[in-house]
């Protein structure tokens, strides 16, 4: 005899299926932060995070900017907190950003000497040699 041989017991597991399905839908859409809750979070501390620097950068003009690889999200973010600066992705500049939110700083390459650490991974550079 099988366990769902009635239809009786087919329809109640089918209920318990279902009331289950709907209980992790529920608790998915009232746990999930709302997607512009999550986004202003983000550029807020990514503001506060960069606010020392981009008062002791001029407020214009485009500066370098080196970071942890593979860290696109963490440029763009600088790019939104340090605007209306231009952020390019190049050690090429006299100015140069240094961005390392998760790992410590490496060493920077030799034609980059560290200007000011601001914490929490922010550093600025002079480039000896800009090109």
């Amino acid at each position: 005899m099988h366990a769902f041989s009635s239809p009786q017991r087919l329809r109640i597991a089918i209920l318990i299926f279902v009331f289950g399905s709907l209980l992790s839908t529920v608790r998915v859409l009232t746990e999930a932060p709302r997607p512009g809750r999550f986004h202003d979070d983000v550029a807020q501390r990514s503001d506060l995070r960069f606010a020392a620097l981009k008062a002791s950068l001029p407020p214009q003009g485009v500066v370098g900017y080196v970071g942890e690889s593979g860290g696109t999200a963490d440029y763009y973010l600088a790019q939104y907190a340090l605007a209306p600066l231009v952020i390019d992705h190049s050690a090429n500049h006299p100015l140069v950003v240094g961005n390392f939110p998760v790992s410590p700083a490496p060493g920077p390459p030799d034609h980059l000497q560290l200007l000011k650490d601001f914490g929490n991974g922010v550093l600025l550079f002079v480039n000896k040699d800009p090109k």
